[in-house]
């Protein structure tokens, strides 16, 4: 059984790595060691963010003596991160991989299926997990002087913890995608199958994080040494045992949380398994078996009716993001996602009552019109946008149909201008939704909010026009499953490099120009300056079209 379960793993693990690159591109010998150079530069870019955001903070809680709480936050960080982005993977790799075929009909019992996918989510999901785990962890030890076990016991814990989120979202995907087989469309059970996980997700999340304290016994937490960190040890299982093997002087404790922590993740992994040996096929064949759709008439007026080129085009993209559950659950849902948490959370937390005594968030702020304010709000976004792939794969998603927009009679340039126009139109929603909780938490000054909605619209605007110039010169065209486009595309870690560097930007410049600026001016240069540059970035595209458009064939 190891055998067939490592083989089936391997197999699917290197198919996964190369579609990441087409024929054309692995044939061109010096583009491909200039793009290995780049993604390296990218990865080390990333990882600088990082290290400076993790030292600064750490060294911050150190001087309050509360260091502890960095472990929690950022073990809670990777938790819920894998936990959201395995919903998405698992429920692709589990049933809607196009290798599902092939496999099914095989001499392979359900649980080595279940093994091997799983084994497949794990080792991706690794990848974050080096980033925002083994960066952050690594300096937590070199600040606070920790010895070689700490680094050999923070190694298990990150190939350890992250075991468990993966098996809480897939076996939720088991649990849904059962009923499979009582659908008739596959696309909308697909949909709202995701959808339903993530509620449960949520609310279950919700459910963990509250607590029943009273400010008095809230307070003296806080102000024990490391206090804070009692705070969120609760909010995710085995998260405290996580903590307490890399924190706890005693040695034999830290090996025993060690202990329980891979004893608790393997008794997990065993009902998950038995559960999923259960309910995979059923799924699987019911997958494969639906989706069938009733033959429609067809309604002439309906579709040939006359309309704008502008309204057409981007219509059509629209159409394609929306009907296509892969592409909107990978391109759009997740950006919808973390503004309604912030609802729902503002609904339910922030400004709620815990007993009896109202929490009110806006008189933390006693400059409703800062700099801080600004830069905060706008970093927020940010980090919204970076979960938004509509640009970034705006070519790609056509696929080898994207050949088309040399033979259709309008301009280049317009075309971009269309295919941007998704991605600018979602980007303006969030920013609009996230000024909007925003203003309502704060209580911030409207002219005030109304300049930053401004600039972060023109943000996004200039992110959309640089992303698909990335998607232009990499475009990945080849591709057999919707799924590849997104996952199997190095094109996305731009968002999140160029929505870091902003984030960094911002704050560089907000703590340089604080005490020299009225925060009006501040965040008019950054809109100004934002919208220079995104002048200069289209016009880059309008000169250079023909050379960009060298990659559609």
């Amino acid at each position: 059984m190891k055998s067939k379960v490592l083989s089936l793993s391997k197999v699917i693990l290197k198919n996964s790595f190369q579609n990441m690159e087409t024929a054309k591109e692995i044939n061109s010998n010096k583009k491909s060691k200039s793009m290995i150079v780049l993604y390296v530069f990218l990865f080390l870019y990333l990882a600088g963010i990082v290290g400076v955001f993790s030292n600064s903070l750490i060294s911050e809680l150190l001087k309050i003596h509360q260091e502890k709480m960095f472990l929690g936050v950022i073990l809670l960080a990777i938790a819920g991160f894998v936990l959201i982005q395995s919903i998405f993977s698992a429920i692709n790799l589990l049933y809607y991989s196009k290798d599902n075929e092939y496999i099914l009909p095989l001499p392979l019992k359900p649980s080595q299926i279940v093994i091997a996918k799983t084994n497949v989510l794990l080792v991706t999901e690794y990848f974050i997990v080096a980033i925002l785990g083994l960066i952050p962890l690594s300096i937590y030890g070199i600040l606070t002087y920790a010895n070689i076990l700490y680094y050999i016991e923070m190694v298990i814990v990150l190939l350890v913890f992250p075991i468990i989120p993966v098996l809480i979202s897939s076996l939720l995907v088991l649990i849904v995608m059962s009923f499979a087989k009582f659908t008739k469309n596959r696309n909308r059970f697909q949909l709202i199958a995701t959808i339903l996980i993530l509620v449960i997700v949520f609310v279950a999340s919700f459910a963990m994080g509250n607590t029943d304290s009273s400010p008095e016994e809230l307070v003296q937490m806080v102000m024990k040494a490391n206090g804070m960190v009692e705070l969120v040890k609760n909010a995710f299982p085995t998260l405290g045992m996580a903590i307490e093997s890399l924190t706890n002087i005693n040695i034999g404790i830290q090996l025993l949380n060690i202990v329980f922590l891979i004893a608790t993740t393997a008794v997990i992994y065993a009902l998950y398994l038995l559960v999923g040996q259960k309910l995979y096929l059923k799924g699987a064949v019911g997958n494969l078996s639906s989706g069938k759709k009733n033959k429609k008439k067809i309604d002439e007026k309906k579709v040939f009716k006359n309309s704008t080129i502008f309204k057409t085009y981007v219509g059509k993209e629209f159409k394609t993001l929306l009907r296509n559950p892969i592409f909107f659950m990978q391109c759009v849902l997740p950006a919808i996602i973390f503004p309604i948490l912030i609802i729902g959370m503002t609904i339910l937390g922030i400004n709620g009552e815990s007993n009896g005594q109202t929490v009110d968030f806006a008189s933390m702020f006693t400059n409703k019109t800062s700099i801080y304010i600004g830069v905060g709000i706008l970093c927020v976004i940010q980090f919204f946008l970076m979960f938004i792939y509509i640009s970034a794969t705006a070519i790609s998603r056509d696929g080898q149909n994207a050949v088309f927009m040399k033979y259709i009679p309008v301009k280049y340039m317009k075309q971009i201008d269309y295919k941007v126009m998704p991605n600018i139109i979602m980007t303006s929603i969030m920013s609009i939704i996230t000024v909007i909780i925003a203003g309502i938490l704060i209580k911030a000054d409207i002219l005030y909010l109304l300049l930053i909605l401004i600039t972060s619209i023109i943000m996004g605007v200039f992110q959309s026009y640089i992303l698909i110039i990335v998607d232009l010169k990499k475009p990945k065209l080849e591709w057999n499953s919707e799924y590849a486009v997104v996952k199997q595309n190095m094109n996305l870690i731009w968002p999140v490099a160029l929505g870091l560097l902003s984030i960094t930007l911002l704050i560089i410049l907000g703590i340089v120009l604080e005490n020299i600026l009225n925060s009006f001016i501040f965040i008019g240069i950054i809109a100004f300056v934002y919208l220079l540059i995104t002048i200069i970035t289209r016009n880059y595209i309008n000169n250079n079209i023909n050379k960009l458009m060298e990659k559609i064939y």
